[in-house]
């Protein structure tokens, strides 16, 4: 894959305060920039640096919320307490910005609006990277969607004018539009660059990860809107990917293997279906002080990487802790090979070096992201810094979260022996027997969120399986356990709309619940 860093020259088409910062007459300047295939592929890859920034950091306020530790740190506590204050404070306001979402969807209606420029290059060739850049789009459409709810829908890219919020239902609808122009897209493995080059990273669109996509965004109306008519259409996008009719895509043999493989630095892709790409030349790891945080999980990772003496966190109340407890309960079963995987020595006596008594922890030690990458810059090491990354590219969807996904529209939808089927494939690769418990529709319902909750912890998803499900009553914390029918139907379970997004936008509206809990 290029360089991601290669294209910020495209940057200056936008700054921080989405469309209506936009100078439209900017784009004049690149005119004459749609002569070839590359120029295409440049812009693409451009989006695929705010991309990056957008999916490739576990530090985002929702993800807080959904990360399932029984210690939080002081610092997102009062997030996944849903405190008010909190979330109108001012240091977090950059952090809840749609702007580089919409800066994204710039860039696709850039690229669209100027295809009549474009020359030299075969029709076929030119729909491919407009199908590239649709995907995108949609995509960054349907995050707004599950983020903020109501948004705007952008204006062209040579218009800045300002736009008002759109229903949700319409921001949804767009995702699908720009997900179905993306559907032209080939198989993973029929992919080629502007140079004929086969392509292999997951970070390009294929027609599996178009597919998934759509998936993913049918279910979510399904939670949202409670109709048959979404989980079935889910479950059909589900099952054109995991039947190979979309390209083909399996699950690695076992558990040790996904971290190896699939997580880790040997970036194979044979369970990923959509993935951002991580590297070292292209997040320049030798300026890093701080460890990357890549998935909501990576903010637990403390000894052996971060802390070379377990001891030390018991009293780290600044950083995010969960007890030996609270993962036996998460994982109850002593055969899940996730237990065992995901964690280091769970539960298990440590030997201290210089100390005669074995040390008996309380809490635990995430191990899913292990291959730490230390800093080689001599000024970091001589301030003790040392792991400042894990390697491995960031994952957004793999074929276990699918088939989990896929279990939950059967269940939905009456079809309780597929769904099972489903449970019992991603049990049986964690070393499980098949379940046994009830199977009700909202027993079996529960028993798939729990499964996802085991074999996707961590990895960004627990938050939104969450409010798509309507469990946050029951899995969240604080004031989230308090909410009404109409402080969810008023945007409490979203973000609220950044300040900036009011600046130059008369028409912009907080939501409601945000709105009477304004500091």
């Amino acid at each position: 894959m290029k360089k991601i860093i290669f294209l910020l020259l495209f940057l200056p088409f936008y700054s921080c305060n989405d469309w209506l910062d936009v100078e439209s007459e900017i784009s004049v300047t690149y005119r004459n920039y749609f002569q070839s295939e590359s120029d295409l592929e440049k812009i693409l890859v451009t989006m695929f640096g705010s991309e990056k920034n957008i999916l490739a950091y576990g530090g985002r306020y929702l993800d807080y919320v959904g990360l399932p530790c029984d210690y939080p740190s002081t610092y997102t506590k009062p997030y996944q307490e849903l405190n008010y204050e909190t979330f109108w404070s001012k240091g977090c306001d950059n952090f809840m910005s749609w702007s580089t979402y919409y800066a994204t969807i710039y860039m696709a209606n850039f690229l669209r609006d100027n295809q009549y420029r474009i020359k030299n290059i075969p029709k076929e060739r030119v729909n491919y990277w407009m199908a590239q850049a649709n995907f995108i789009k949609g995509l960054m459409y349907f995050k707004i969607a599950q983020h903020w709810g109501e948004a705007p829908i952008a204006p062209g890219s040579e218009e800045a004018e300002a736009r008002a919020k759109s229903p949700v239902d319409t921001v949804l609808a767009e995702a699908i539009r720009c997900a179905k122009a993306a559907l032209i897209l080939p198989p993973h493995d029929k992919l080629t660059d502007a140079n004929g080059a086969a392509i292999t990273s997951r970070q390009y669109a294929s027609l599996g990860s178009v597919h998934t996509l759509l998936a993913n965004i049918y279910a979510w109306m399904g939670g949202l809107y409670d109709k048959e008519e979404f989980w079935k259409k889910a479950e059909q996008e589900a099952s054109l990917v995991i039947e190979g009719k979309a390209g083909f895509y399996d699950l690695e043999n076992n558990i040790s293997l996904l971290i190896q493989n699939t997580l880790g630095k040997a970036r194979a892709t044979k369970e990923v279906i959509f993935s951002i790409e991580v590297n070292e030349q292209d997040d320049r790891w030798y300026d890093i002080a701080n460890l990357e945080l890549r998935y909501p999980g990576t903010l637990l990772i403390n000894y052996p990487y971060t802390e070379t003496d377990p001891r030390k966190i018991n009293n780290a109340l600044r950083e995010e802790r969960i007890s030996v407890n609270a993962v036996k309960q998460l994982f109850p079963d002593p055969e899940d090979q996730r237990r065992k995987e995901y964690w280091y020595k769970l539960g298990e006596e440590l030997t201290i070096e210089g100390e005669e008594t074995p040390f008996k922890p309380r809490f635990a030690y995430i191990n899913k992201w292990r291959d730490a990458v230390k800093t080689t810059n001599p000024v970091f090491i001589m301030q003790n810094i040392g792991v400042i990354a894990m390697d491995g590219n960031r994952i957004i969807w793999r074929l276990a979260d699918l088939i989990l996904l896929r279990a939950e529209c059967r269940a939905h939808l009456g079809m309780t022996t597929e769904a099972l089927k489903d449970l019992d494939r991603i049990r049986d690769r964690a070393g499980l027997k098949g379940y046994t418990g009830a199977t009700n529709k909202t027993s079996l319902l529960k028993e798939i969120f729990h499964e996802r909750e085991r074999e996707l912890f961590g990895e960004g998803e627990r938050y939104f399986d969450i409010v798509r499900n309507g469990y946050f009553r029951e899995e969240l914390k604080g004031n989230y356990k308090t909410l009404s029918e109409q402080d969810v139907k008023d945007g409490a379970l979203y973000l609220r709309i950044h300040n900036n997004a009011f600046t130059k936008n008369p028409l912009m509206k907080q939501n409601l619940f945000w709105l009477w809990h304004q500091n």
